[in-house]
């Protein structure tokens, strides 16, 4: 499952590599949205629209399955470090009731 969080994850990356072969304000012009819009997404606040999300690759001068094929890389990057985060987290859980550890304390 690709939850909101992957999929802004991995449009920050790929947005930062698409920046790398254009510059941000012709992507959003080419792609008809504004450079806000484009902006939101390389934060990862956004989820583009799947017409968004292809005129922004052919705006980019990217092939459109090259550039599918390297956004399901980063989706599947992205998913598999939210898994090893998630993973730490329920082990530390685990530890914790099990008394193993003590829980660490604020300053």
């Amino acid at each position: 499952m690709f939850d909101d969080e992957v999929h802004k994850n991995a449009m920050k990356e790929f947005i930062a590599f698409l920046r790398t072969l254009n510059t941000q304000k012709n992507i959003a012009f080419f792609s008809d949205v504004s450079r806000e819009y484009i902006r939101h997404l390389g934060k990862g606040e956004k989820i583009p629209t799947i017409r968004v999300f292809f005129n922004i690759i052919e705006a980019a001068g990217m092939d459109l399955k090259e550039g599918l094929n390297l956004y399901i890389d980063y989706l599947q990057k992205q998913k598999m470090a939210l898994a090893a985060d998630r993973n730490k987290g329920l082990e530390y859980i685990q530890k914790l009731k099990a008394g193993k550890i003590r829980p660490k304390k604020t300053p």
